[in-house]
């Protein structure tokens, strides 16, 4: 769900410091790693870094969280939260945290996952450097996407002091919430009992993206202006098209199945539940994406459910890992999102649109959220955002959204700025004052040629203006 760089990196030395303890009375073993480069290496500042689904951090993503910022010269330090977990195990139909026993939350790890592990990790960490260095850090950094993400903007609700400046991408937050968005097309395939085949779902995303590509004035596979795409999938039912090499049909259930994933969850008198997914997000890839079914020999399909929310609803709302959500009604489907909201949002939803702590801290976060995130809905970001905009008209001054067109659910999925640019960046703005207006992104476009392109700040999204598409100067902010 993060992504990053895989080669190797070489030639690093620093000392690994490793603490674990307990909160009284919990029950908990927490790890908190800490990775000091030696003296020499060191740029005088401290940078912690998240996890990702379930993860709540941890030397297990350490190559593609901890390393980039050990390579710049940071101590850097990451927190399991409690519980040892990999992104692979993450993104199973188990928890193995989750419960202490069935009808039981496990309430102090959730906890410890959803906040309290955080501050731990901002108040252990810098500790540690300033006892191997013998000086505290100047500056102190949080870096994180996905879970990391919903982490860094936790850090700024909650424990406002504890960093200078906040990198938290494609964040999971409003989570009591959001969950509900990647299952609800599997809910309505099992409530129709129809379930298209992948090659009819990847066919209708094809045709909303050829009703919608030039509206930011070019054809070039992605949506820059989703707010003014309209087009139905119901639309296209009883047409023809080509699957696996065959003629198919467009069925009323796929439409109803790509609906439910761009218009996001609905309860059973039709009011608004979430946010759905962008166009040109990819819905129906397996593991992580909201429309998914797998096809046997013989043509019949079965729903793939997104692990993560499954996980929740089962283990955190029914608390009972067998519980069967493929046959519920749809007001028992609308219970169940109370229910995580009634019991969770305090806890665990990071919806908090007050950030005047934050503020008065002098502390500074950014966010850029893939437009085509097929994870996270980015309208999610968006609404958060604008929530804080109308309790601080000045929300540019210490906290700013960035949309990147076409760039999905990873830190290197797309046109999207390099982790080290996106270090700097946040720097010059914690350091220097210089905020940022645009960040430049990099990435190959659909043909896989190398693109330069400048996203935007939000409310702005770019339009093409002409000349060289792989050219930042043929876009401008609009």
């Amino acid at each position: 769900m993060l992504g990053g760089r895989q080669d190797p990196y070489t030639n690093l030395n620093f000392c690994n410091v490793s603490i674990s303890y307990t909160h009284p009375g919990w029950n908990d073993v927490v790890t908190i790693v800490t990775y000091l480069p030696f003296k020499d290496h060191w740029n005088g500042k401290f940078m912690a870094t998240g996890g990702g689904g379930y993860v709540t951090g941890g030397e297990s993503i350490a190559q593609f969280s901890m390393i980039p910022g050990l390579v710049s010269g940071y101590a850097v330090s990451t927190t399991d939260g409690g519980h040892q977990l990999t992104i692979a195990e993450g993104n199973t139909y188990s928890s193995h945290w989750a419960l202490s026993s069935i009808g039981n939350v496990n309430w102090p790890l959730l906890v410890d996952f959803a906040h309290v592990a955080l501050h731990d990790m901002a108040t252990v960490g810098k500790a540690a450097a300033r006892s191997f260095y013998g000086s505290p850090a100047r500056y102190s950094y949080f870096f994180g996407g996905s879970t990391g993400g919903r982490q860094g903007h936790m850090l700024a609700q909650r424990y406002p002091k504890d960093f200078d400046g906040i990198i938290a991408l494609f964040p999971a937050m409003n989570w009591a919430r959001f969950l509900f968005a990647n299952i609800y097309p599997t809910f309505v395939m099992d409530s129709l009992k129809a379930y298209p085949k992948p090659c009819e779902i990847q066919s209708i995303q094809k045709a909303a993206l050829a009703a919608c590509d030039e509206l930011d004035g070019l054809v070039d596979g992605m949506i820059s202006k989703p707010g003014l795409c309209h087009f139905d999938p119901h639309t296209l039912v009883g047409e023809t098209f080509e699957c696996n090499d065959a003629k198919a049909v467009y069925s009323f259930g796929a439409a109803e199945v790509a609906a439910a994933a761009w218009n996001g969850p609905r309860s059973a008198k039709g009011d608004f539940q979430w946010y759905g997914f962008a166009m040109d997000a990819n819905i129906s890839q397996p593991i992580i994406d909201a429309a998914v079914t797998e096809c046997d020999d013989n043509g019949k399909c079965a729903p793939v459910p997104f692990a993560i929310s499954d996980v929740w609803v089962r283990y955190w709302l029914a608390k009972d890992p067998s519980f069967d959500m493929r046959s519920i009604s749809h007001e028992e489907w609308d219970e169940l999102i109370h229910a995580s909201i009634s019991e969770y949002e305090s806890v665990i939803g990071t919806s908090d649109p007050d950030l005047s702590q934050f503020k008065k801290a002098s502390g500074k976060m950014l966010n850029w959220h893939g437009m085509a995130d097929q994870a996270i809905p980015f309208n999610g970001s968006v609404d958060y955002y604008e929530k804080v905009m109308k309790l601080d008209a000045k929300v540019h001054d210490f906290y700013r959204l960035f949309l990147a067109t076409g760039a999905s659910h990873c830190m290197d999925c797309g046109i999207v700025p390099p982790v080290p640019d996106l270090i700097r960046t946040m720097e010059r703005w914690v350091e220097h004052g210089k905020a940022p207006k645009i960040l430049r992104g990099v990435g190959p476009n659909n043909d896989g040629i190398k693109v330069e392109r400048d996203i935007c700040m939000y409310p702005r999204v770019q339009h093409y203006v002409g000349g060289d598409p792989t050219k930042p100067d043929a876009f401008v902010c609009v």
